[in-house]
């Protein structure tokens, strides 16, 4: 298979970063992947050590994301809180994002806007990541979650080759 090249990272403004990235699939399939739990759980990669013991998502207006993640030194090891205050399945979706040291102290938050484009059976998929602070939005670039988001993407292709 002839995968499309992998995630691209912009900043726009001094609070915002966008993600685009490409997949060999139809959007129902990819909104899907990022939207249903079963599949959530499948191709996002926690940091090494950790698991995922909380995946919840309900991908409409006031519903709720959780994910709380587990290690062998903390239970929870960190979390990520929001509420969807937007969706238009399958095209588009916002939500808040809040995430929390293991002892509950936050860490970051932001705006978040998915939309998903198709062309010719390859989807094009585009986040938008608005920040209170260009520190905040730094911090997150800094924290290597392009490395980490992009390994997920390669098991969210791999997921998507089997069309499950």
């Amino acid at each position: 298979m002839n995968l499309p090249p992998g995630l691209n990272i912009s900043t726009p403004t001094g609070t915002t970063i966008v993600l685009t990235r490409a997949f060999n699939a139809p959007r129902r399939l990819v909104w899907e992947a990022f939207f249903t739990p079963d599949r959530m759980r499948r191709w996002m990669l926690p940091p090494p050590g950790w698991t995922l013991g909380v995946c919840e998502c309900d991908p409409r207006p006031a519903g709720a994301l959780r994910l709380v993640w587990t290690s062998a030194e903390a239970d929870p090891a960190g979390s990520l809180l929001g509420v969807f205050t937007e969706a238009a399945a399958p095209e588009r979706i916002t939500h808040t994002e809040v995430m929390l040291l293991g002892s509950g102290q936050p860490i970051g938050s932001q705006v978040e806007t998915h939309e998903f484009s198709e062309k010719g059976g390859v989807t094009t998929m585009r986040i938008t990541q608005v920040y209170a602070t260009r520190e905040a939005r730094d911090g997150s670039l800094a924290s290597g979650m392009d490395q980490g988001m992009e390994a997920g993407f390669k098991e969210l292709d791999a997921l998507l080759a089997g069309h499950a």
